[in-house]
């Protein structure tokens, strides 16, 4: 697309002579996501899953089609995974302090890079100081990527979680998620990938990534 077809699709960018640089923070919404929020709300607004009536029963059905499409986007293998909180932070505190309570004990330890974002960090913090686990941190080189021998380093047979951003929201760097994952696994963890930056740019593959959760917000 190109700079005219990009700012005919946001209201906000064709009403006001902007640019605008903070999208790591809130996103613009294009012209095809206000009028899907403005048709659901003029057309099927009621409780899904909590009523008999047909407005609810209706509000269901786009509820279910809603996941089912997110599903297919990013090629899960059900839609009954595919989870709605409000946004990637409460997705993080939600695996956090149900899964990270649940699972840690004292000898354990949690795995994050040095690159993550609060919302990626500070529940890990909070877990680790409540369980008495350890938390360590994944540290970049020169080009700002974590090498082969800090992922080695740091995730080992004590590792229960790594969480992991997919690319820096500060950074812009790419991690090679493929290999943290696959090597997580061997050392028996579980994977959590924050794809809050990377997947309104690039095709994700859950199967084939074969993270055990991936949080992301709404793009």
């Amino acid at each position: 697309m190109n700079q005219e077809e990009i700012i005919n699709d946001f209201p906000i960018l064709r009403n006001r002579k902007i640019s605008y640089l903070d999208s790591g923070a809130t996103t613009q919404k294009p012209t095809q996501v206000l009028e899907a929020v403005k048709e659901f709300y003029e057309m099927y607004n009621a409780n899904p899953h909590r009523g008999a009536y047909s407005l609810s029963i209706e509000a269901t059905q786009k509820y279910e089609e809603t996941r089912k499409k997110i599903a297919n986007f990013i090629n899960s293998r059900h839609s009954e995974e595919i989870i709605f909180t409000k946004n990637a932070t409460e997705a993080f505190n939600l695996i956090a302090y149900s899964y990270g309570m649940e699972k840690l004990k004292k000898e354990d330890e949690i795995v994050i890079s040095i690159m993550e974002h609060h919302s990626n960090l500070v529940p890990w913090q909070k877990v680790s100081k409540k369980t008495g686990c350890k938390l360590k941190y994944m540290y970049i080189n020169d080009n700002f990527e974590i090498p082969e021998e800090e992922i080695k380093a740091k995730i080992t047979d004590k590792t229960k979680i790594v969480s992991i951003t997919h690319v820096s929201n500060v950074l812009g760097t790419i991690n090679n998620i493929k290999e943290i994952i696959d090597y997580a696994h061997k050392k028996g963890a579980i994977v959590i990938l924050d794809a809050a930056q990377s997947i309104p740019h690039m095709k994700i593959d859950v199967q084939e990534l074969n993270c055990d959760f991936m949080a992301f917000s709404r793009t």
